[in-house]
C-alpha cells in the first residue's frame, strides 16, 4: 500500500522535478531538525554547484516554480536559505490517514516487501532438562518481536526453536539420573529438582575423572541410538518442553517448529565429510576435525577426537537442512552477544563450504539483564530468576496496580488485565531499547502508568476505548464528522505520527530493532495526551467537531493496538 507519507515524499520530487530544474536522481531529500516547521526538506547545495549557481537563490526560483494539485498533500513550499522546505497539508493530511487507518484496520502499518520471499528466525532455544531464565526470555521476547515484524512485511516466516538437547552437557543431565534417579513431581518442580542433582553431579566431576567420563559415555550412547538414553532423552524433553509451553502461551509466543539438536544427528557425518572433502576441515593426528585460517578467525573443532560431535557440528548441519528445506532469503539468529564469535565462526564456515552464498545471515545479539541492584542475574550468584517465576511475580505487582486504580472492575477482570499488564511489562522492558544493550528488572518503573513503560501505553489505549464508549452512551455523535476540522496543532501533531507507523514497521524490520516500534508507540501516547488535554472530545465545540475528533480517537487506538500487536503486548478495553 502506497501510505501518505510515502504519496507526500514522491509528490515532493515529483513537484521538484516538474519545474524542469533538477532530475528525479538529483533530488535528495531530508528530514529538518525539530525546530524547523517543515516536513521534508530539498537542499539544494549540490545541484546549484552543478549547475554554478547561488544555492539560495536556487532555493527561491524553485519555490517559486513549483505548482501544486488541489488534491496533493503538500501544503506550504518555503524557500530558507539554501533548503527547500515543504509542509502536509492539515486538512487533506487527516482525511488521507484516517481514511487509511479505517480501511485497512488491523492491517495499518504493515508491507507488502517482503512478497515470496522467507525468512528462518532461530530464537528462544532453551536447554532441554532445565527451566527457562531471564537469558531465554531475551530471546523468546526478541525473536517473536522479529517474526511479528517481518510478517508485517510480507515475508513468509518460519520461527525455529533450535533446542539444546544434545552433546556433552546432556551425558551429565543423563549420567545424573542414573546416579539419582528421576526427580519426581512435575514441570517447574520436576525440573528444579533436575537441575539441582545436574549441578551436583557436574560439581563432583570436576574433581573425578571416572564421574566425567561417565557423563561423556552417556552422551555418546545418546548419540549411537542407545534405547535407554534415548528413553530418558525423551523423558527430559518431553517433561521441559511441557513447562516451557506455559510460558510461551503467556507470552503469545508461536514458534512454528522445535528442531532440538537431536534432529540433525542423522546428518552429522555427512557435513563433516563434506567440509573434509572440499578442503575447508582436515583430520589431526588423533582424529579431531579442525578447521583453521578461515579468515583470520580462531582455529576450531568441527568433531572431537573421540568421534563426538559439537555445537558447530549441529549448527552446521541446521544451515545445511534449513536451506534445502525451506530456501529462505535470510536466516536470522536471536542469541546473545557472547555468541558472536562461535556464529562469525559458523557463518564463515558454511561460505566456505559453498552454502547460503545468496542467504543474509544475521546475528541479532543481546545483552545481560541484571538486577534492581545492578548486579548481573546468574544461578552462581543466587540471584537467577526464573521465566514462570518471572511472569508471576510481574502479575501480581500488576494486580495491585489494578486494584488501586479500578477498584469497580469485576473480579475475573482484574485478573485478565493484570495478566496483560504484569506480562506486557515484561516483554516491554526487554523491547523498549536496543537488544545490544543490557536490561534491569525495576519493577517501579516497568508497572508506572507514567513514562516509557508498557503500562502507560496500556493505559494510553483503554482511555482511548473508554471515550468511545462513554461517547456511545451519551447519545451524542459518536466517530465521523468532517476529517477536515482536525487542524489543532495537538490534532495535526498526533496525526503525523500515525501516519509514520508504516515507516516505523519498516525501519524497525531492516534494522532488526523492535525499539523503534517501541518508541513509535510510547510517542503516539505522548501525542495522544497532550491532544487529550488540549482539545476537548466530548464536549467539543460543534457536533461535526465532536464526531471528527473522535474519529482521530478511534484512527489512535486502533494504530496503538497495532503496534503493541507487533510487540507481542495485548491491549486491554479497560484499566
Amino acid at each position: 500500500m502506497n501510505y501518505a507519507l510515502e504519496r507526500f515524499t514522491t509528490e515532493v520530487r515529483e513537484a521538484i522535478a516538474a519545474t524542469g530544474q533538477a532530475e528525479v536522481g538529483q533530488i535528495e531529500l531530508t528530514t529538518p531538525r525539530p525546530n524547523i516547521p517543515a516536513d521534508l526538506a530539498f537542499p539544494t547545495f549540490r545541484l546549484a554547484k552543478e549547475q554554478g549557481l547561488v544555492a539560495p537563490q536556487l532555493a527561491t526560483d524553485l519555490a517559486a516554480a513549483i505548482r501544486v494539485d488541489d488534491n496533493s498533500l503538500i501544503g506550504k513550499v518555503e524557500a530558507v536559505g539554501p533548503f527547500l522546505n515543504f509542509s502536509m497539508h492539515p486538512e487533506r493530511l487527516a482525511v488521507t490517514v484516517l481514511n487509511e487507518i479505517f480501511a485497512t484496520g488491523t492491517c495499518y502499518g504493515t508491507h507488502r516487501d517482503g512478497h515470496a520471499q522467507r525468512v528462518v528466525v532461530d530464537y528462544s532455544a532453551p536447554n532441554i532438562a532445565k527451566r527457562m531464565h531471564v537469558g531465554h526470555i531475551r530471546s523468546t521476547i526478541i525473536g517473536q518481536a522479529i517474526v511479528n515484524l517481518y510478517r508485517a512485511l510480507g515475508y513468509e516466516v518460519i520461527g525455529d526453536n533450535h533446542l539444546g538437547d544434545w552433546g556433552k552437557q546432556f551425558g551429565v543431565v543423563l549420567a545424573s539420573i542414573e546416579h539419582e534417579g528421576k526427580p519426581e513431581g512435575v514441570g517447574e518442580a520436576a525440573l528444579e529438582a533436575l537441575e539441582a542433582q545436574y549441578a551436583r553431579f557436574a560439581a563432583a566431576a570436576k574433581d573425578d575423572s571416572a564421574l566425567d567420563e561417565l557423563a561423556r559415555q552417556w552422551s555418546l550412547r545418546l548419540e549411537q541410538g542407545d534405547p535407554q538414553a534415548r528413553e530418558l532423552w525423551q523423558w527430559s524433553v518431553d517433561l521441559t518442553m511441557e513447562a516451557a509451553q506455559r510460558n510461551y502461551d503467556r507470552l503469545g509466543v508461536k514458534i512454528d517448529h522445535a528442531y532440538g539438536e537431536s534432529f540433525y544427528e542423522p546428518m552429522l557425518a555427512g557435513v563433516i565429510q563434506e567440509a573434509l572433502d572440499c578442503g575447508v576441515a582436515y583430520r589431526d593426528a588423533g582424529g579431531a576435525v579442525v578447521i583453521e585460517n578461515l579468515q583470520n578467525l580462531p582455529t576450531f573443532l568441527l568433531q572431537r577426537s573421540d568421534s563426538g560431535t559439537l555445537y558447530m557440528t549441529r549448527d552446521v548441519a541446521t544451515i545445511v537442512f534449513r536451506m534445502r528445506e525451506f530456501n529462505p532469503q535470510k536466516i536470522v539468529y536471536v542469541i546473545g552477544e557472547p555468541q558472536a564469535l562461535h556464529l562469525r565462526q559458523l557463518f564463515a564456515l558454511m561460505r566456505a563450504m559453498g552454502y547460503a552464498q545468496e542467504v543474509e545471515l544475521t546475528h541479532v545479539a543481546f545483552g545481560t539483564v541484571f538486577d534492581a541492584q545492578g548486579q548481573p542475574l546468574s544461578t552462581r550468584r543466587g540471584n537467577m530468576v526464573y521465566l514462570e517465576a518471572l511472569l508471576d511475580d510481574a502479575v501480581s505487582r500488576a494486580r495491585a496496580v489494578v486494584e488501586r486504580k479500578s477498584p469497580d472492575l469485576p473480579e475475573a477482570e482484574k485478573d485478565a488485565v493484570a495478566e496483560a499488564v504484569g506480562v506486557g511489562a515484561v516483554v516491554y522492558n526487554d523491547l523498549y531499547q536496543d537488544p545490544k544493550r543490557n536490561i534491569t528488572l525495576d519493577w517501579e518503573r516497568m508497572l508506572a502508568t507514567e513514562g516509557n513503560s508498557a503500562t502507560y501505553l496500556q493505559y494510553s489505549y483503554a482511555r482511548c476505548r473508554s471515550l468511545l464508549r462513554r461517547a456511545r452512551e451519551d447519545g451524542g455523535e459518536g466517530p465521523g464528522g468532517e476529517l477536515s476540522l482536525l487542524v489543532h496543532p495537538s490534532e495535526t501533531r498526533l496525526i503525523k505520527h500515525l501516519a509514520r507507523l508504516p515507516e516505523a514497521v519498516r525501519e524497525a524490520g531492516a534494522r532488526y530493532a523492535p525499539f523503534v516500534v517501541a518508541d513509535w508507540c510510547y510517542t503516539t501516547a505522548r501525542e495522544f495526551g497532550v491532544f487529550f488535554e488540549q482539545c476537548p472530545v466530548l464536549k467539543a465545540e460543534t457536533a461535526l467537531l465532536r464526531g471528527a475528533r473522535l474519529s482521530l480517537v478511534a484512527a489512535t487506538a486502533q494504530a496503538l493496538h497495532n503496534g503493541l500487536s507487533l510487540l507481542g503486548i495485548q491491549a486491554p478495553e479497560r484499566m
